[in-house]
């Protein structure tokens, strides 16, 4: 009775025209999306190649160690394959980041991206589920309940000898399994895609990862059907139910996910750019101005200066600068430290508020589980940092090596052969899937949680309702 049941309600599904529209555009606009986010992904590819080679040469043709450790070597953000599923942060135009022997390193913004970009939402997988999935499971449970209550379909059915709870578990899976066909559908062409493409590489740790995140995303349809199942039991009229839906959409899918963030910045506040580099700059001012006077007051007298006397000033500049560059490291490291603190708890604080939204969970789920999320994010700047100190111990060690860089400290020629070829290589390093996982645990418990409890919500309101 069961499968009967629940094959009538899938049928039912599949032959409706707002179904086969709707899925139709689910699975056109996931196609579509991986199509362009590919070809986005190869460009990146492409110009993160040729920018690594520009910049490699740019070092090269330094006068010596003290300019690259002044100028330092530009690094570009890697992409990320999973960018073609779930675009999260990749969308950020800070691309390419500077590393020298000095100050702590942080990508800056790409000039020469089409700002038009970040005034839309990038319609990837994570939108797909998130927005149009998600209205979809409203347009097929609205009616489930209420629709035949209305009809007097439902009051017709019970009067038969088929249990109350044998209907409701009936039309859950049944409407659960024609909402997880476009979306099965969807993937297994976004597989094929990425699969036959020469431009995207996807190792076995990413299509583990695919596999997981479709997983989470049936997690959201299935959160998604039971809120609107729970809502066409509890309304009296599909008219009422639809209306309802329509709100608890936007809510979820709109006001909460995207409100979040400026409310947290209400309750956990951080300073912005400006104040952060203003107090930098006050920490360090006297050591500064301490150089800046050594160096104007003995460069007029250093013509007049022995080859000893130059020897030695050199000597001393070179130790004051890198009194200055410690004092400066400190000082960012601290003041760039006490914003990250507070930053983190700004991110905490708005996880904690969107996540009463299902959409947001899922959110942070996927995009972490393909790093492109916070989390990726968080990871690379640690990595650049990491790498920072690297090229900062590998340029003083040859400066050592040269002499403490003679006349190199002001820009010329230095003595001794000037070779960059074991200079340390930014690589990042991807994070294990099974950290990823245990990061994002929290968000996928909360999906389930959610569905269960609507579902229960529903089942527990039909068992009790009166028909009539």
């Amino acid at each position: 009775m069961l499968w009967t049941m629940i094959r009538k309600e899938w049928v039912n599904n599949l032959l409706e025209l707002r179904f086969l529209v709707c899925a139709t555009l689910c699975i056109f606009l996931a196609v579509v999306s991986v199509f362009v986010l590919r070809a986005d992904l190869t460009a990146k590819r492409a110009d993160f190649n040729t920018n690594r080679e520009i910049y490699r040469k740019q070092v090269e043709e330094y006068d010596g160690y003290s300019d690259l450790q002044r100028q330092g070597i530009r690094v570009d953000r890697p992409p990320q394959n999973f960018q073609v599923l779930f675009y999260g942060m990749e969308k950020t135009l800070d691309r390419t980041a500077v590393i020298s022997g000095d100050y702590l390193p942080g990508f800056e913004g790409d000039l020469n991206t089409n700002p038009v970009v970040l005034m839309f939402p990038v319609a990837d997988l994570l939108f797909v589920v998130g927005v149009v999935l998600s209205l979809l499971a409203f347009f097929i449970s609205y009616d489930a309940v209420a629709g035949e209550r209305e009809s007097g379909t439902l009051k017709l059915l019970l009067s038969y000898s088929v249990p109350r709870d044998i209907v409701i578990l009936a039309k859950w899976i049944g409407g659960y399994l024609s909402l997880a066909l476009p979306f099965l559908a969807a993937m297994g062409l976004s597989a094929l895609i990425v699969g036959l493409s020469g431009g995207v590489h996807f190792t076995a740790q990413d299509w583990e990862a695919f596999l997981i995140s479709g997983l989470v995303s049936l997690l959201l349809i299935a959160v998604m059907f039971s809120i609107g199942l729970f809502v066409s039991v509890r309304a009296r009229r599909s008219s009422t139910a639809i209306l309802s839906l329509l709100a608890v959409w936007v809510l979820l899918a709109l006001v909460v996910p995207n409100g979040g963030p400026f409310v947290a910045e209400i309750f956990a506040p951080v300073p912005d750019v400006g104040a952060v580099e203003r107090q930098i700059a006050e920490r360090i001012k006297a050591a500064s101005d301490e150089f800046r006077s050594m160096f104007r007051g003995n460069r007029r007298r250093m013509r007049n200066m022995s080859q000893e006397d130059r020897a030695a000033f050199f000597q001393e500049v070179q130790q004051k600068r890198a009194k200055l560059r410690r004092t400066v490291n400190e000082a960012s490291e601290e003041v760039i430290s006490d914003f990250e603190q507070r930053l983190r708890r700004q991110i905490d604080v708005a996880r904690t508020l969107t996540r009463l939204s299902p959409v947001a969970s899922y959110a942070y789920a996927n995009t972490d589980i393909g790093e492109t999320g916070v989390r990726h994010q968080r990871n690379l700047v640690n990595g650049l940092r990491t790498y920072q100190r690297d090229f900062a111990r590998y340029v003083e060690e040859k400066i050592e090596a040269e002499g403490g860089g003679g006349d190199g400290f002001f820009g010329g020629s230095q003595d001794g052969e000037y070779n960059i070829e074991d200079m340390p290589v930014f690589a990042h390093r991807a994070e294990e899937l099974a950290g990823r996982l245990a990061s994002r645990t929290t968000d996928v418990l909360l999906l389930v949680v959610f569905s269960v409890l609507f579902f229960m919500g529903a089942f527990i309101s039909f068992l009790r309702t009166d028909i009539t």
